[in-house]
């Protein structure tokens, strides 16, 4: 069922990874590996959250990794998923209009969660076989364009990150929200 609620809102996950690691698997507790599972309702565990999204308005874009535990819950859940290789297919444009149609339908808009391993940047290898900086800036530049976001959060910006790629990622964030050359 879509989300209909007043407050409803879509989520564009801009990630190589799905965060959806199911609780207990493997014996592995990685909270960064689950958020979005979490956020989902699919954390059973005692003082889980209640669902806060429709997982026909969730869509993972740039998906790189995914072990055999979350590929089993993403095909269970109605969450969309574009890969790597949709992107290739699809070519960046298409795929984020996409993205946005899933997100926005039945919603007030949506929210971004970008977080810059998934962008291949020169001689960092955790983004190795990732979206380009320039498909990134084109994917942001469609978010902006839609008229659609609400918020956006940025994940793995930490003290020993590469400056090059922090300055990237603001100016990928100020494309979200609007910044344009001209």
């Amino acid at each position: 069922m879509t989300a209909r609620a007043t407050h409803s809102f879509g989520l564009i996950w801009i990630d190589s990874i799905a965060a959806l690691m199911p609780e207990g698997e493997d014996g592995i507790d990685l909270p960064e590996r689950s958020v979005l599972a979490r956020a989902l309702g699919l954390d059973h565990k005692p003082g889980a959250l209640q669902p806060q999204l429709s997982p026909e308005n969730v869509v993972i874009v740039g998906l790189r990794h995914a072990d055999p535990a979350e590929a089993r819950v993403l095909k269970d859940s109605r969450v969309s998923a574009f890969t790597m290789t949709d992107i290739d297919a699809m070519g960046m444009r298409d795929l984020m209009h996409e993205a946005i149609r899933i997100a926005t339908s039945g919603t007030q808009g949506f929210h971004v969660s970008y977080s810059p391993e998934v962008t291949e940047f020169a001689g960092w290898e955790a983004g190795s076989g990732g979206i380009t900086v320039r498909e990134t800036h084109q994917a942001m530049e469609a978010i902006a364009l839609s008229g659609g976001l609400l918020s956006m959060d940025v994940s793995g910006l930490t003290s020993g990150l590469e400056p090059r790629i922090a300055i990237d990622t603001v100016n990928f964030v100020m494309s979200a929200f609007g910044k344009r050359i001209l």
